[in-house]
C-alpha cells in the first residue's frame, strides 16, 4: 500500500466513524440540537479533526442521507430483481420499503425529508447532486417495473409513469411512518394491526394503475 492509498484509507475510516456517531446523535437528539462538539465527543475525535473531514454539520447530514439512498436502492434491487412479473415485483417493493423503514427508521425519514434542489444551482453541494442521482436511479427501477406492467397488460397503458412514481412514493412512505408511529391508535380505533393497514394501503395504491383491478371493478359495476 503506497502512502497516498494509506492516507485515503485512514481518512475513510475517520469519516465512517464520524458519520456513525453523528447518525446516532441525530436520531436521538435531532439534527438541530446536535453540535459539532457533540459529534466530535461521541466519535472520540477533536473538533479540528472532524472539520478536516467534513466542512459542516450539513455536509455530515447530507452524507448520511446519501448513505440512506444508496442502501435503499440496494435493498429494493435485492428484493425486486428476482421476481418475474409485475404483481410479484410490486408486492416485493412494498415489503422492501416496509422492512427498510423498520431496520433504519432514521435513514428512511432522512430520505423522505430530503428536499430536491435545481441541479444548475451554482452553490449546490456535490453530496446533494449525488443524492439526486441515486434517487433518479431508484426512480428508473420503479419506472422499469411500471413499463413491464404495461407490457404484461397488468398496468393501464395511459399511466403517466413519473407522476405515478411520485404519488406512490409520497403516499406509501408517509403511510409507513404514520402506521408505525400511531400503531396504538390504529389498534384502538380501527381494530387493525400496523402490518394489516400497510397491506391494505399497498393494495389501495396498486388500484390507481393496475388494469386488471380496474377492469374487474368495471365488470362488476356493469352487472
Amino acid at each position: 500500500m503506497d502512502r497516498t492509498t494509506r492516507k485515503e484509507t485512514i481518512a475513510n475510516l475517520h469519516q465512517e466513524n464520524i458519520l456513525l456517531a453523528a447518525e446516532k446523535l441525530f436520531a436521538e437528539k435531532g439534527f438541530a440540537a446536535t453540535t459539532m462538539d457533540d459529534i466530535a465527543k461521541s466519535a472520540e475525535y477533536s473538533k479540528r479533526t472532524v472539520y478536516i473531514q467534513f466542512p459542516s454539520k450539513e455536509e455530515i447530514h447530507g452524507r448520511i442521507v446519501l448513505k440512506g439512498f444508496m442502501q435503499l436502492k440496494e435493498h429494493i434491487l435485492h428484493d425486486v430483481d428476482d421476481k418475474a412479473d409485475f404483481f410479484s415485483k410490486y408486492q416485493a417493493l412494498c415489503d422492501s420499503l416496509i422492512t427498510f423503514y423498520e431496520s433504519s427508521p432514521y435513514l428512511y425519514a432522512g430520505i423522505v425529508d430530503f428536499q430536491t434542489q435545481p441541479l444548475d444551482s451554482r452553490d449546490l453541494p456535490q453530496v446533494k447532486r449525488d443524492i439526486f442521482n441515486v434517487g433518479e436511479e431508484i426512480n428508473d427501477v420503479l419506472g422499469g417495473m411500471i413499463r413491464q406492467g404495461i407490457a404484461e397488460g397488468a398496468v393501464n397503458p395511459d399511466t403517466r409513469i413519473k407522476e405515478a412514481i411520485l404519488i406512490y412514493w409520497s403516499s406509501l412512505s408517509s403511510l409507513i411512518m404514520v402506521a408505525h408511529r400511531k400503531s396504538s391508535y390504529i389498534s384502538e380505533t380501527m381494530g387493525a394491526t400496523t402490518n394489516g393497514l400497510l397491506e391494505y394501503g399497498c393494495n389501495l395504491l396498486l388500484r390507481m394503475i393496475a388494469k386488471e383491478v380496474q377492469d374487474a371493478d368495471e365488470t362488476a359495476a356493469g352487472h
